[in-house]
């Protein structure tokens, strides 16, 4: 009877092992994963009018208007277009500090339904 409750018990210490790996491991992910940066929320821009984000460390700027197409870029490059309620984005290559911008199309402003940058 005790060789069977010894046999339970290392079990049940090699179970709680494994538990307690397999949640250190979780955590560890999803502290190193990086979520999307979102910019320009809630502004207003048209044609004349671009919004700036902030500088964060990125690769891929993405965005969409709600009422015309934009264009988002980061830093001074050119950047991609898209029409309206279509997704717009542009690579930057290698992941650094780069300031996000977005602006619209056409004279009537448009409002960001997503604009974000992703690491």
């Amino acid at each position: 009877m005790r060789a069977h409750v010894q046999r339970t018990m290392k079990r049940g210490g090699l179970l709680l092992a494994l538990l307690v790996a397999l949640i250190a491991t979780m955590a560890l992910a999803a502290s190193s994963a990086s979520a999307a940066s979102p910019f320009c929320v809630n502004q207003a821009f048209n044609n004349a009018n671009k919004c700036w984000g902030t500088g964060v460390a990125l690769e891929n700027v993405r965005g969409w208007g709600t009422s015309t197409g934009v264009c988002v870029g980061a830093d001074t490059t050119q950047g991609n277009c898209a029409p309206a309620k279509n997704w717009s984005q542009v690579w930057m290559g290698a992941y650094s500090l780069h300031y996000p911008w977005v602006i619209g199309t056409g004279s009537t402003f448009t409002y960001c339904g997503e604009c974000y940058t992703t690491p």
